[in-house]
């Protein structure tokens, strides 16, 4: 009995530790199933590290690349809206132009119907070819600022006789822009001006008269900046056509003073000398430059004045007619009395001076023939 209860327990802690073994087994397996899972999961987890790396350095790349891109988005807005401006400016000074060729063609067909029959001609005779000089200015019709044409309006008592002169002379002046223009100027524009009030003041008189009755917005002495669209304004309270009052406003616009006022945040005034907006970097950057353009061209003024009086004498010694140089010599001193000298104004163009009124287009006939037979 005691032997066959012994063989029995023997054989259940066998086949207890068989179990064991077996249980023993499938855990080392299991064990080695999660190492290898855990091995894959690291690799994984390296390669997910790694490619995260990459995508946040595509992501800064990406991010300077954008912020190059709206840095040079802002540069290509900043150079439109300059070309805009530019675009404005140029726009402006054609229509000036056109006007001023206008007026330009109305007083040469005037100058024609004075004229007598033996000139053998038209007085300013369009070439088929590219004009160049006076013949360019008459011809092509360039036009000056529309602020700024009284500079370019001859009196009534002008003397024709330094016009009858022959063409190729005119040509040979120094050449001026061209625009191109329509031929015939509309007939509407030359009666506007032919039937301008005999009555009416000069631009500069009339520009005295806004000194004394706006003395609150024109100034002799410290000027500030106009109010955008003053001449509006202007234009509905003055009994004048609106180009005599746009002329005399070309009148204190074009004057040094006036430019140098015209800084960036400086105050405009209206008509009541009451604060009506501000003057912003475009409007002073203008005006700026026309001030540059201006001192420019006096300091370009005062050399060819000196070289004229040493090529004079040098004519004279070579030959040539007294009574020719003097002439000549004559003829630029009136014109150099005579002719104002061109001032930018802030809406861009030629401008007159204070007191002094603006030269014939004899006179500058006169003074660019002189000029030619001098050389």
């Amino acid at each position: 009995m005691i032997e066959e209860r012994s063989t029995r327990l023997l054989e259940q802690l066998e086949r207890r530790a068989a179990a064991l073994l077996a249980a023993l087994r499938e855990s080392r397996v299991q064990q080695d199933a999660l190492h290898t899972r855990l091995a894959e999961l690291e690799s994984r987890r390296v390669e997910l590290e790694a490619s995260n790396a990459e995508l946040a350095a595509e992501m800064r790349e990406e991010q300077a690349g954008r912020a190059a891109l709206a840095e040079r988005c802002g540069i290509l807005e900043a150079r439109l809206a300059e070309l805009e401006a530019t675009r404005l400016e140029l726009a402006e000074e054609n229509r000036e132009l056109d006007e001023q060729n206008r007026e330009l063609e109305a007083h040469n067909r005037r100058l024609l119907e004075r004229e007598p029959a033996e000139a053998g001609g038209a007085l300013f005779h369009r070439q088929a070819r590219r004009a160049q000089g006076l013949s360019a200015l008459i011809g092509h019709r360039p036009r000056q600022p529309e602020d700024a044409e009284a500079a370019h309006e001859p009196p009534a008592s002008a003397a024709p006789n330094a016009l009858s002169v022959p063409e190729p002379s005119l040509e040979a002046a120094e050449p001026v822009p061209q625009a191109n223009v329509p031929s015939e100027p509309p007939a509407a524009e030359a009666s506007v001006e032919e039937t301008a009030p005999e009555d009416a003041p000069s631009p500069q008189a009339l520009l005295d008269q806004w000194y004394q009755r706006y003395s609150s917005t024109f100034f002799k002495g410290h000027t500030r900046p106009l109010k955008v669209g003053i001449h509006e304004e202007l234009a509905q309270l003055e009994p004048w056509p609106e180009k005599l009052v746009r002329r005399a406003l070309a009148c204190y616009v074009n004057l040094p003073r006036y430019l140098k006022s015209v800084r960036e945040r400086a105050e405009r005034l209206d008509l009541t000398g009451e604060p009506a907006g501000l003057v912003d970097a475009a409007a002073a950057e203008h005006a700026r430059k026309k001030l540059d353009r201006l001192q420019a061209d006096r300091r370009q003024k005062g050399r060819p004045a000196r070289q004229n009086s040493g090529k004079k004498g040098d004519t004279a010694k070579g030959g040539k007619p007294r009574a020719d140089a003097t002439r000549h010599d004559a003829a630029r001193k009136a014109t150099a009395s005579s002719r104002p000298e061109p001032a930018p104004a802030e809406s861009a163009g030629l401008g007159v001076p204070p007191g002094r009124e603006p030269a014939t287009l004899e006179e500058k006939l006169s003074a660019l023939l002189s000029k030619h037979n001098q050389h």
